[in-house]
């Protein structure tokens, strides 16, 4: 790669590439993140559009908050179950609406040390409270 082609204008994420100079050396050039600057929005977009259409799935009643948390954290049932320490067929119901309103406070607490977070914002999102997202935003 050329020097003159290695040049990016993105100053949240620089790197340090090596290139080929003007005088035919190989050096190290910094500049910034191609990936940075041309693909975290969009991720970003992306996620913010994910989040939203989940909890409108909350507030409807189809997942619970359980659902919401490991779809956010790219888990599958059996990775959640594992961490949680029960059977995925326990996880499944929980992933429904109804079996999580069963859920004792001991295994919410297991699942808001899963999810990193508390059972309290776990709680928020199915009393169909936003809270739980601005929480996240402000994060």
């Amino acid at each position: 790669m050329k020097e003159k082609d290695s040049i990016v204008d993105c100053p949240q994420q620089q790197v340090v590439l090596y290139v080929e100079k003007e005088d035919g050396n190989y050096g190290p050039v910094q500049t910034g993140s191609y990936l940075t600057r041309n693909y975290l929005d969009d991720y970003e977009l992306k996620r913010k559009h994910l989040e939203e259409s989940l909890l409108k799935r909350i507030h409807a009643k189809e997942v619970s908050p359980v659902y919401y948390f490991m779809v956010l954290e790219d888990l599958t049932i059996s990775e959640l179950s594992a961490r949680v320490r029960i059977r995925k067929g326990k996880v499944k119901k929980h992933l429904e609406f109804e079996g999580f309103q069963k859920l004792d406070q001991d295994m919410l607490n297991k699942y808001a040390d899963v999810f990193n977070t508390t059972a309290d914002r776990i709680l928020s999102l199915a009393s169909g409270s936003l809270q739980g997202l601005e929480e996240k935003k402000s994060e």
